[in-house]
């Protein structure tokens, strides 16, 4: 039984970094951006390089990892325990150059991203230091500064290295090492990957993956953090996120990721692409989840968005298939409108774990979209472009049931 007299912590830690060879700027406002229910965009550096930055330079980052605690409360052996808030802002004086937005622009983004992934997997292992343990009453302040100290100097390594590996992403193999170190960190909210080597991390790239869920964090934040290696989880996907527990006695969570692509054609210059990828982090338990891949989503190379997705019944058994409406914009000499496309995908029986969806494409084509505009010089009508438009399709079908969880 804890006693309620409390005794104030004075004190707000911080500590800044700054990478890619940036000058060290003054601290901007503790709460800075917090962005961890999406991934970065270049609207976030709207900073100016200093002009002795080196030519080399192309962007840079200025994540932030602070903390503070409420109240601490003594302990019946004199103990002291405190309740510890940790966060990790993105600063506003990240920057890039106007010659990296028109040549190799994800590819920049993309290490830029990983300088806040780091910090932000440290800032999780900072909370769970911290929070992990009481304090005495005499030396509390020094216990903690203690623990800060040690964990921020493993943090400035793992930035240099991080860096000074990869040579600022110029070092291709080194750079491809490291987004798996990074990723592997991610999904498994710890940092003792980041000296691992290509055989140990390399299993990001598989379909099928266990990532840990943290106590008590946003399906949105989650999500986030365990995006696929190589994607992008934009505001608006975000917003497509879903949970449920339709497959499973815990929420399981679904969304969506855009991942960039180089389509190669021989005799034809290469082709950049976007695609989507549909993912389903299904529970084991309570932290510990099996990632799904539910499909990859494209039309003829062209940016898919999602419209809808929700659960209904369309077979026999007692369990509900998800189903995955998407558009696609089309104009050129043929036609002028949106295509829509409709997926169905099985259930997901409680405890099986596939590496995959299964898709049901006879259910699929009976509820096609189909094209919505002008083509050929004449009107066309989708069918089914709305998730109200496939609830009506399965009452004509004899099947009222749907759910959007």
């Amino acid at each position: 039984m804890r006693s309620t007299k409390t005794l104030l912590l004075p004190f707000i830690i911080l500590l800044s970094a700054f990478y890619c060879n940036a000058q060290e700027h003054e601290w901007i406002a503790p709460e800075g951006k917090i962005i961890n229910y999406r991934t970065l965009t270049w609207q976030d550096f709207p900073g100016k390089p200093d002009k002795d930055e080196p030519a080399e330079a192309g962007a840079a980052v200025r994540p932030s990892i602070y903390f503070n605690a409420d109240s601490g409360e003594y302990l019946p052996n004199d103990r002291l325990t405190y309740k510890f808030h940790v966060k990790c802002a993105f600063q506003s004086v990240a920057w890039v150059k106007e010659i990296v937005l028109k040549d190799r622009t994800y590819f920049y983004l993309n290490h830029e991203q990983e300088h806040y992934d780091i910090a932000l997997t440290y800032a999780n292992k900072l909370k769970a230091d911290l929070s992990g343990r009481d304090y005495s009453a005499k030396n509390y302040e020094k216990e903690i500064d203690d623990i800060y100290q040690d964990l921020m100097k493993k943090y400035e390594q793992t930035q240099d290295d991080y860096d000074g590996q990869s040579n600022h992403s110029l070092i291709k193999e080194m750079q491809t090492l490291w987004d798996m170190r990074i990723k592997k960190c991610l999904e498994n909210n710890t940092i003792e990957y980041y000296s691992s080597p290509e055989s140990v991390v390399k299993t990001v790239h598989y379909l099928g993956q266990p990532v840990k869920r943290i106590v008590g964090e946003p399906a949105v934040q989650f999500a986030t953090r365990c995006r696929p290696i190589y994607s992008e989880f934009s505001d608006e996907l975000a917003g497509k996120i879903i949970e449920t527990k339709e497959w499973s006695a815990d929420k399981a969570v679904i969304a969506f990721y855009s991942q960039q692509y180089t389509k190669t054609i021989e005799d034809e210059a290469p082709k950049a692409c976007t695609r989507l990828l549909g993912e389903v982090f299904l529970t084991k338990d309570k932290i510990n989840y099996k990632r799904v891949l539910i499909d990859t989503f494209t039309n003829e190379e062209r940016p898919t968005k999602i419209v809808a997705t929700f659960l209904a019944n369309v077979d026999s058994d007692s369990y509900k298939e998800l189903i995955v409406i998407t558009a696609t914009d089309r104009k050129d000499k043929e036609a002028s409108g949106t295509q829509y496309t409709v997926k169905v995908y099985d259930n997901i029986f409680p405890n099986i774990f596939p590496a995959r969806l299964k898709r049901l494409d006879d259910i699929s084509a009976k509820l096609e979209g189909g094209f919505e505009g002008m083509i050929n010089g004449k009107p066309s009508k989708a069918k089914h472009r709305s998730q109200k438009d496939i609830e009506d399709e399965l009452k004509k079908m004899g099947i009222n049931n749907s759910t959007n969880h």
